[in-house]
């Protein structure tokens, strides 16, 4: 734990970070391929008092908080972009929590389509549940994203009982990907596999022209990351690297 993190980490803190909202948000292209153009942006928390945003998701959860981080984080979210299309993380304990099925949560009064990409590894045991939550959300017209496919078992657990919209590929499968490799054709396989499941796949992380020609020549629907822009505020542009 950080000197920061020490000094965040009592409730009142937390609830003066929440109160007062004492962080801030940027926003990260999300970019189709094909167009070139913005497809999304997602909104990423930047914590003023905390060290990084999994240390204020740890400390919200620590004190029973995580379910009104996430509301307030969305609704933050939202007013910082009101005219794109939003990806907003949420955490699989949000959902356990029934936060996300109020009539007036943010997510319902956005103009634009959400996305809801979930985090972290849902446990097995709980998968039945969230996916039960999750289905009301899309019955409501909200999207649901799938991130790290790629990273293990339960990824694809996830792509067939959660049925997203949407699939981020790992990102240890993008880095230094390259034509002719075994990571190149895994990753085409896997685009391969979302089309058939009717969900569309971000590469994130992308850092170089090679990378993004590469996963563009695999097949990737969307893509995302500091080749095509840095998280910003306002939403910022992409700058398209390739000729």
């Amino acid at each position: 734990m950080t000197l920061a993190d020490a000094n965040s980490s009592s409730p009142a803190a937390l609830e003066e970070t929440l109160r007062d909202k004492r962080f801030g948000m940027v926003f990260q292209p999300i970019v189709d391929l094909a167009r070139r153009r913005v497809f999304a942006y997602e909104a990423l928390v930047r914590p003023h008092l905390h060290s990084s945003p999994p240390a204020l998701i740890a400390d919200s959860a620590r004190h029973g908080r995580l379910g009104l981080l996430g509301r307030t984080l969305r609704e933050a979210s939202i007013i910082g972009c009101p005219d794109h299309a939003l990806f907003i993380n949420v955490q699989p304990d949000e959902l356990l929590e029934h936060f996300l099925v109020q009539p007036d949560d943010p997510i319902f009064n956005h103009r634009q389509p959400v996305f809801l990409e979930l985090t972290e590894a849902v446990p097995l045991q709980r998968l039945d549940l969230c996916a039960q939550m999750l289905q009301e959300i899309q019955a409501r017209g909200v999207h649901v994203v799938v991130d790290d496919l790629g990273s293990g078992y339960s990824n694809l657990r996830y792509l067939a009982d959660l049925k997203p919209r949407v699939v981020k590929l790992d990102r240890e499968l993008i880095t230094g990907l390259r034509p002719g490799s075994r990571r190149f054709t895994l990753v085409r396989a896997l685009v391969g596999l979302c089309n058939e499941l009717g969900a569309m796949v971000v590469a994130e992380c992308i850092e170089t022209a090679e990378e993004l020609a590469a996963v563009m020549d695999a097949g990737c629907h969307l893509g995302q990351g500091y080749v095509l822009a840095r998280p910003a505020l306002p939403p910022p542009p992409i700058a398209w690297p390739l000729g």
